[in-house]
């Protein structure tokens, strides 16, 4: 199950690398994490920050610690920060939402993780 996971997640990121500005390296890829109290965000963005820096981008992240406040400042933090693109996984996507619109309206590809981010413009992946 691990190394599906970690192939979906390198997936994910390659699709956000490929997506974001024809194939450049040094891209910027944010990661909004929900929280890190379950082993398996963990092992997850392991996965997913091997993916990218082997794709020769750059992965930041910030952790919300569950709280809906705190992702909506981080994921604005992180499309301050450069990112080229975004993985969130969402712990209220509603209360992130004006967070999300101003990477969509920026052109900041977005990719809902494992968490249904109801945006039309927004990638959902997950996994069974």
């Amino acid at each position: 199950m691990k190394r599906f996971t970690a192939a979906i997640l390198a997936g994910a990121a390659m699709s956000l690398t490929l997506a974001s500005v024809a194939q450049a390296k040094d891209k910027v890829i944010g990661v909004s994490w929900s929280n890190f109290q379950e082993e398996r965000w963990k092992t997850d963005e392991a996965a997913m920050k091997s993916a990218i820096e082997a794709a020769g981008d750059k992965y930041i992240s910030a952790d919300a610690q569950s709280n809906p406040g705190k992702q909506l400042t981080d994921v604005e933090s992180l499309i301050s920060q450069g990112a080229n693109a975004l993985i969130i996984l969402a712990q209220d996507a509603s209360a992130i939402g004006p967070a999300v619109q101003k990477a969509l309206d920026e052109g900041i590809p977005v990719v809902g993780y494992d968490r249904l981010i109801e945006n039309k413009d927004v990638f959902y992946l997950t996994f069974d």
